[in-house]
């Protein structure tokens, strides 16, 4: 016999159950729902029934060929609850403004600076959260919670043990937004960003996914089968902190030679300016000089013109990039052995073909068993909002424990 505590625990998994199927479909009937979710009728009605109290779905007719009633149609109330999702990275925080359904209302950017501090990113996201919720009216228990993405280490508890791009090393940051924000937090790594590749791709949850993303930083996120794959501290995919050149420059982690260190963006601009003082680069935006206030993003932008204009510095820079994306994928194959590499992160956005050739080149010598691997190379669906998608699922699974 189910003790009274049990009973609750089962009602809230299956509240949390239904409010996913409802998310991931937009409306059923609740005999849709009992054959998803593998309950009987009763049950169902218990549990729309608890929902409907919560406001957290509304009620429609719907129609049908049949003779007879009507079906009912659920969905979920988009009003009912807002969620804050945040995107921190060395140039700017993103943050938008999304519903219960999951759509994006609303969304402001404003530039970090030169200070990357925890007190001036927290000063800051408080400001544009506060304002957001002001401009919307969002008050109370409406506000379901916030989630933030960065680059770096992260504890299940949201603890950032480091973040290279940021220079942030062992910083509470879940418990410095909840106290700061007084609503729920939950702080994850850029790995969340491959939610956004399942979503648009479901097909892919069935896949042993290795996604390699090279942006402000260097990293790769592990599927297997859906699940991905974090570690015993989260540190899971680290391959960004591979050291290729024990000679090389220093990395945000203290190392030297990190493949972060080599051709994330921020790497790339600090070789560009190296470059262009020796006269090398010429031809790179000026921008690329100490102090001024562009992105690394911004300053490779100009980087496909340059390489289908045939500019041998710029065709230099790509195979640099290649030839260490090559190297340290063939480690991660060897590691996790994937059935499908998906490219990612601004860097790798400008030539897609020509990293996933970079890849399979050196496989014959460097990949063990390579004869008989067949993997497909992809780049990323998602857009320049994949992070602040991936965030926002994820901190909408998250915060249905608080419902």
């Amino acid at each position: 016999m189910k003790s009274p505590i049990d009973s609750k625990f089962a009602g809230r998994r299956n509240e949390r159950m239904i409010l996913s199927m409802l998310r991931q479909h937009q409306r059923l009937s609740q005999s849709q729902l009992c054959r998803l979710a593998g309950i009987g009728s009763s049950t169902a009605s218990t549990i729309v029934a608890r929902l409907r109290e919560k406001q957290l779905v509304l009620e429609t007719p719907g129609t049908s060929t049949d003779r007879g009633p009507k079906p009912t149609l659920i969905e979920l109330n988009p009003d009912c609850r807002y969620l804050f999702a945040v995107e921190i990275n060395p140039s700017y925080v993103f943050v938008g403004l999304f519903d219960f359904v999951g759509q994006m209302q609303d969304n402001v950017q404003v530039s970090l600076g030169a200070d990357h501090s925890v007190e001036c990113v927290l000063e800051l996201l408080q400001r544009q959260i506060q304002g957001l919720a002001q401009k919307h009216r969002i008050a109370g228990q409406k506000m379901l919670g916030v989630g933030v993405t960065l680059s770096g280490s992260v504890s299940s508890k949201g603890l950032v043990s480091l973040s290279s791009p940021l220079g942030w090393h062992n910083i509470p940051l879940r418990n410095a937004l909840e106290s700061r924000l007084e609503m729920p937090a939950f702080v994850y790594s850029n790995r969340v960003r491959l939610l956004t590749e399942f979503d648009l791709n479901p097909d892919l949850k069935h896949k042993h996914v290795l996604y390699l993303n090279v942006a402000d930083g260097v990293g790769s996120t592990v599927s297997m089968n859906g699940t991905m794959m974090y570690g015993a501290g989260g540190r899971y995919g680290e391959i960004g902190h591979i050291v290729v050149d024990p000679n090389g420059p220093t990395c945000g982690c203290g190392n030297r030679g990190c493949v972060e260190a080599l051709i994330s963006g921020q790497a790339l601009v600090r070789k560009i300016q190296h470059d262009q003082l020796a006269g090398i680069a010429v031809g790179f935006d000026a921008a690329v000089h100490e102090g001024a206030a562009r992105s690394a993003e911004q300053i490779l932008s100009v980087w496909t013109q340059l390489v289908e204009s045939g500019h041998a510095y710029a065709l230099a820079l790509r195979d640099f990039v290649a030839d260490h994306l090559g190297r340290i994928a063939a480690a991660a194959i060897n590691c996790y052995d994937p059935d499908v590499i998906i490219l990612a992160g601004y860097v790798l956005r400008h030539f897609p073909a020509y990293y996933a050739a970079a890849i399979q080149a050196p496989m014959a010598t460097q990949v063990y068993d390579s004869t008989l691997r067949s993997i497909g190379i992809l780049p990323a669906a998602a857009g320049a909002n994949a992070l602040i998608l991936g965030v926002s699922i994820a901190a909408f699974q998250d915060a249905a424990e608080h419902l």
